[in-house]
Order: C-alpha cells, then sequence, then structure tokens
C-alpha cells in the first residue's frame, strides 16, 4: 500500500475532495471531445448530413471553426467577469448543462438537415469550449505553483482513462447493437450527452468557488465590469510579455491539437481503416495520450514549463512532417493505380506519436499559463487563453481547404508551418522573469 500511495500523484496534496470534484468535470467532458469532435460526430457530420465529399471538409471546418470563433470572442469577457463575481463555478456548471443536452440533440439528426446540425453543434461545442476555460482557472486554488504540472497532468490523465473507458464502450455498443453503420450513431450521441450530465454531478455538488478578490468595480452592468478589466489588462500588458508570447505561441501549436481532435478519425479513413478498426485507432491514440500526461505530471515542475513545451513542441512538428510524407507516398501509390495495399502500420506509430503530444503538450500548456497568470485574475487569463487555444481551431480551415484543393500531404506540411512558428514563439518565452511567488501555498476557498 506504501509503494502504491507513492504513485498517487497528489498525495500530499491538501483539499483532495475538491480536486476530485474538478476532476470530475475533466472526466465528463471527454464523451463530447472523444465521441463528438474526435470520434463519431465529424463522420456521422460527413457521411450522413452534408453527404457531399466536394464540400464536406470545409462545412464541417466552418462548423468546428465557428463555434470556436464563439468561444474565442466570449471567453476573455465572461473569464473577467467571473472573477469579479466570484462566478466559475456557476459558469462551469451552466456551459456543461447546456452542453450535455445539446450533445443529446444531435441524435434528432437526418440526412440533409444541415442547418440543423449547426444549430445543434455550434452552441454544443461552444460551451464545450468554454466550460474548459472556467475548468482551468480553477487550477490556482488546488495547487501551489510549484505543483501545477503534476495536478494538472493528472487530471488529463484521468480524462484519457475515462476516453479509454468510453471507446471500450463505443466499441462494444457497436458490436451488441449493429451500430457499426454511421446512420447508425444517434445512440451513441445520446449516451455521450448522459456521461457529461452524469459525471457533473460531483462538480455540481462538491467542488466551491475560491475566494474571489474585493470588487473593484461595484455593481455596474457584468458586461461594462468584463470590458472594463480587460481594458486594465491590456495596459498592462508590458509587464506580462512573456505570458502574450506563450499565448501567441498556443494560437499556433494549438492548431496542431484542433487537427487532431477534430480530423483524426476522417485521416485514419483515407488510409484504409474500417469503423470497427478506427475505434482501436482512436483507442491507441488516447493509451498514448495517458501515457504523455506522465510528462508533466512527474517532470514538468522539475525541468521546468518552458523546457517542456520546448521538447514536446519537437516532437510534434517532427511527428507532423514524417505524417506529411507518409502521406505523399499515399498519394503516388493511388496515383501509380498499383494493384498492392499501402502499408497502414506506419499510420499506428504515427497514431502513437500524435496521441503522446496531445496528452503532454495540452496538460503542459495549460499548466505554464496557470505559472503566467496574475493573482486575482486567473479566469481571465483562462479566458485569454480560451480566445488563443479556439482561434488555433479556426486555423483548421487552411488545413481543410489545402487538404480539399491540393491534398492531405500538402495540409500537413501546412500544419508543420504553423507548429514551427509556435515552437519559435515559445523559445522566446522565460518562465523565471515573473515567478508571482512560485513557492506561496495553494489560495484558500470560501
Amino acid at each position: 500500500m506504501n509503494c502504491l500511495s507513492r504513485l498517487y500523484a497528489l498525495r500530499g496534496l491538501p483539499k483532495q475532495g475538491q480536486l476530485w470534484s474538478w476532476i470530475s468535470f475533466d472526466v465528463a467532458n471527454q464523451s463530447f471531445t472523444l465521441l463528438v469532435n474526435t470520434l463519431l460526430f465529424a463522420v456521422f457530420f460527413s457521411q450522413v448530413v452534408v453527404a457531399d465529399d466536394a464540400v464536406d471538409d470545409r462545412w464541417w471546418a466552418f462548423a468546428y471553426g465557428g463555434s470556436m470563433l464563439l468561444t474565442a470572442l466570449f471567453a476573455p469577457v465572461l473569464g473577467a467577469v467571473a472573477d469579479e463575481r466570484a462566478w466559475k463555478k456557476r459558469m462551469l456548471i451552466g456551459s456543461g448543462l447546456f452542453c450535455g443536452l445539446f450533445t443529446c440533440g444531435l441524435a434528432l439528426l437526418q440526412p440533409g438537415q444541415l442547418w440543423l446540425a449547426l444549430l445543434l453543434y455550434i452552441p454544443a461545442n461552444f460551451t464545450f469550449a468554454i466550460g474548459e476555460t472556467f475548468l482551468a482557472s480553477f487550477l490556482p486554488a488546488f495547487a501551489r505553483h510549484d505543483e501545477f504540472g503534476r495536478v494538472s497532468g493528472f487530471s488529463w490523465g484521468c480524462a484519457y482513462a475515462a476516453a479509454l473507458l468510453l471507446l471500450g464502450l463505443t466499441a462494444a455498443a457497436m458490436i451488441v447493437f449493429d451500430l457499426r453503420a454511421t446512420d447508425r450513431w444517434r445512440p451513441l450521441f445520446v449516451f455521450a450527452g448522459l456521461w457529461f450530465l452524469l459525471f457533473m454531478i460531483p462538480t455540481m455538488l462538491g467542488l466551491r468557488e475560491p475566494a474571489a478578490p474585493q470588487r473593484t468595480h461595484g455593481n455596474r452592468n457584468w458586461l461594462v465590469i468584463g470590458f472594463t478589466r480587460l481594458a486594465e489588462t491590456a495596459r498592462a500588458a508590458g509587464s506580462r510579455r512573456d505570458l502574450l508570447l506563450l499565448l501567441a505561441a498556443s494560437l499556433f501549436f494549438g492548431t496542431g491539437i484542433s487537427v487532431v481532435v477534430s480530423f483524426a478519425s476522417r485521416l485514419a479513413g483515407e488510409f484504409g481503416f474500417t469503423q470497427v478498426a478506427l475505434v482501436a485507432f482512436i483507442a491507441v491514440l488516447t493509451v498514448s495520450g495517458i501515457i504523455g500526461t506522465i510528462v508533466p505530471t512527474l517532470w514538468q515542475d522539475r525541468i521546468g514549463h518552458r523546457r517542456s513545451i520546448l521538447i514536446l513542441l519537437v516532437l510534434w512538428l517532427v511527428t507532423t512532417l514524417g505524417f506529411a510524407a507518409y502521406a505523399r507516398m499515399h498519394e503516388s501509390h493511388l496515383t501509380s493505380g498499383s494493384a498492392e495495399p499501402f502499408p497502414t502500420w506506419p499510420m499506428w506509430w504515427i497514431g502513437n506519436l500524435l496521441g503522446f503530444g496531445l496528452g503532454s503538450l495540452g496538460s503542459a500548456n495549460r499548466a505554464y499559463v496557470g505559472w503566467l497568470a496574475p493573482p486575482g485574475r486567473e479566469a481571465e487569463t483562462f479566458g485569454l487563453w480560451g480566445l488563443v487555444w479556439k482561434l488555433s481551431a479556426i486555423m483548421t480551415f487552411p488545413f481543410a481547404w489545402t487538404k480539399d484543393t491540393m491534398g492531405t500531404s500538402s495540409a500537413l506540411v501546412v500544419l508543420a508551418g504553423f507548429m514551427l512558428a509556435g515552437l519559435v514563439l515559445a523559445c522566446l518565452v522565460r518562465e523565471d522573469r515573473y515567478t508571482r511567488g512560485k513557492n506561496m501555498p495553494a489560495q484558500s476557498t470560501c
């Protein structure tokens, strides 16, 4: 038992009940990010709702990117209001309830109902994405600055473990209830929505609102308060140079994560993966993601946030370029008219590396932003993080357009360019220039 307790990453941290009620929301929203965004709905949208290969990538990029644009516009303002009014939990729970209900609504879609699909999916993805920013804003309330990596990584790892369970249940449902055909996936959307609502319950009951600083803007309209606080942050931007550089870097390398999340199932389908094999492929990505979260959990606080991010970005850049080379060979094979099947085993290696990066880079970035967040402006900072992270989803449109017009290999080269830009900007960030009392104890909660 002593040996097992040493493996528990949150050992010795206070507020264990609070931590697990927070982690429960990370587990809840996996049903949306995995079953809807990554595995099922992108394919369902293309093959059942749109059913037009000439434009389906662009419509999907419009739906995904449009919802992210809404998040980018609203996240900073709502985050600033949440800091002032102590509404973090209220907004977190509200976003989760709406997302769960709209996700269940996806089961109503029939062939050709494109506008209904947009009216259901865009608000569902918006509330999911904005909920992520409020969830992240609780991190400074639970851990010291030198513990951000392991807390964020452990929660991310639990979420990936939940994703693995979701994949197993989905695969079993496809086999037992004969849901292999894409047009029979509607019950799985209901399952995803109910999972979200169920695992939100511990968060609703157990999570406490972090103690808010004294109100500085009185009882003015909440929208006025939001923009006023953002203006104050803008005026102080010169003293937050490193945070701004990190956010700019996140805009570019976040595109890679957005592409993997929203196009993984479609890319795998291009290289010959059947529906059951597709579930297995996403499962491999998920297992690799769990392994990837070990990096921030065990080492990020030791080797530093900047070094962790740079190592992971180099790994992703090399993997993306390797993926582009593989896609180019696949295109040449199809053009040659060869009767020999094209090997798919490299996709398993590529998938493992992408999954590893997805788990580690997302968690490491969240902890790094928390490290640089000014006191009393955590939700606002993570709202800005949400802004650039979701704007990066809009940058999937150049990827989709290049993929539709020039092919997958060219699109992956464009993606590698985004990753390189993020790497260059991340090199300029200095985490030691602003430490904000990195050994200060965790903030109290009311």
